[in-house]
């Protein structure tokens, strides 16, 4: 049975005709489709997303369930998942409120136990490495890059150092980068999850704030994060461990990985302005989320 033939029949639509890959075009409208061959991974997603929509008030990129109720169809070796197709983007800016509500309920179910899914390792930054390509770089970049390095090994002292203050345990979230995934449907905040193994911790979710912060400015970032650290969910443990995850200085790692690849000066000079562009914004992010900390008196509490 071909693809379309086996989609019609689970799904109940007489017209079905592809569009790209991932992509179909039905009389129900645009859907994508995700193909999936971990079925641990499958459920992981399938659960999550269920557990945070709120309809109508949060919507989450569910899987459309077929016409026996299953939200995946076997399919050769794997599975596939139909979701709705949804272009227009959330104006997060001035919306912040509802962007908490889809924060805070990722966070309190990834607080959840997880025994099935195993999540993305992480590593720590390597920026440490960087110290065996100094002989290659020109006096004046050595001279921000020792800076920056002196910077980050106190930045790092500090994460360590929060994160041992807390006895929190890090969420399970699905590791959504980009405030692209946040679309409108009806007025209605939309989050696109991602095929991606769950990550154990803010990693990418600090990613996802710096990124907020380039598109949408500060001031947005600050209301989110007043917001957010006002929700009970949100505990003080939390909101340090959060704080540790932004500190943690991954901004050298781009560099250190592009030396290996025996650059150009041009290059090279391109990824240290890339450095200093990330540093600066996650200075900013650290002081918003610190600034924020302090006036809700985290630490004292």
């Amino acid at each position: 049975m071909e693809l379309l033939d086996c989609l019609k029949e689970h799904y109940q639509w007489e017209n079905v005709k592809f569009v790209n890959e991932t992509l179909i075009e039905t009389e129900s409208g645009h859907k994508r489709l995700h193909y999936w061959s971990d079925k641990i991974l499958l459920d992981w997603h399938i659960k999550w997303r269920d557990h945070c929509s709120d309809t109508p008030y949060v919507l989450i990129d569910r899987m459309i369930r077929s016409g026996e109720q299953k939200a995946a169809i076997e399919w050769k070796d794997g599975w596939i998942t139909v979701h709705d197709d949804i272009e227009q983007p959330y104006p997060i800016r001035g919306q912040e409120a509802n962007v908490v509500k889809v924060i805070t309920s990722m966070i309190d179910y990834g607080l959840e136990e997880h025994k099935d899914i195993e999540p993305i390792q992480l590593k720590g930054p390597i920026y440490q490495e960087l110290y065996k390509s100094m002989p290659y770089f020109l006096p004046e970049q050595k001279a921000f890059l020792s800076s920056v390095l002196r910077e980050a090994d106190v930045r790092m002292k500090k994460a360590v150092s929060l994160s041992n203050l807390t006895e929190g345990t890090l969420p399970l979230l699905d590791p959504i980068t980009s405030v692209t995934h946040f679309k409108k449907v009806f007025n209605v905040i939309f989050l696109y999850g991602t095929v991606r193994e769950p990550e154990r911790g803010y990693y990418s979710f600090s990613l996802f704030l710096k990124e907020w912060l380039d598109t949408s400015g500060k001031e947005s970032v600050e209301t989110f994060l007043q917001q957010l650290f006002e929700d009970p969910r949100m505990t003080k443990d939390q909101i340090l461990l959060l704080l540790s995850e932004c500190l943690k200085p991954f901004e050298l790692d781009s560099l250190v990985n592009l030396m290996k690849q025996k650059p150009t000066d041009v290059e090279i000079q391109r990824g240290i302005d890339l450095v200093k562009e990330d540093w600066e914004k996650s200075k900013q992010l650290v002081q918003i989320i610190s600034v924020t900390i302090d006036k809700k008196k985290v630490l004292a509490s």
